[in-house]
């Protein structure tokens, strides 16, 4: 294979993984009317806890006024709130309602189960070169922004 060759199939792989991931994220979230990165944010959330604004940006790897534009619809539509920390009323915190939580925990326990089973099928040596080769490729785009 040249080397135009194996660019392109690089890309092309990766957009078919990008384009496969997000239809089934899609299906999963638009159960629970939220658009992918709603669904991001709400799942980062179910996972982890409580977070700050910063965090989410951080995992998500968006702008902070990105995900605080998500976080306001996600606000308005009920589904999260933001709280000043008990321990430091300088930080705020994101949370899921209740309301929400009772309502959406079949969802995300469903999409949860998928990637386990999903994950399941590799040998941990496989998913240590997923992203073995993830790592690379990341650090190739970061790197070539400055071409």
């Amino acid at each position: 294979m040249d080397p135009f060759e194996r660019s392109y199939e690089v890309v092309r792989r990766v957009k078919k993984l990008k384009d496969s991931l997000h239809g089934n994220m899609s299906r999963l979230f638009k159960e629970g009317n939220l658009t992918g990165p709603q669904g991001m944010v709400v799942g980062l959330l179910f996972r982890m806890g409580p977070l700050k604004i910063s965090e989410l940006s951080q995992q998500m790897g968006l702008s902070m006024s990105t995900v605080s534009g998500i976080l306001d619809r996600l606000e308005r539509d009920n589904i999260v709130y933001r709280e000043k920390s008990e321990t430091d009323g300088r930080v705020i915190l994101v949370k899921i309602t209740e309301e929400f939580k009772k309502n959406s925990k079949h969802s995300f326990s469903n999409m949860n189960h998928r990637w386990d089973k999903i994950l399941d099928l590799a040998t941990d040596e496989e998913i240590d070169r997923i992203l073995e080769a993830l790592d690379i490729l990341e650090r190739l785009v970061e790197e070539s922004r400055n071409l």
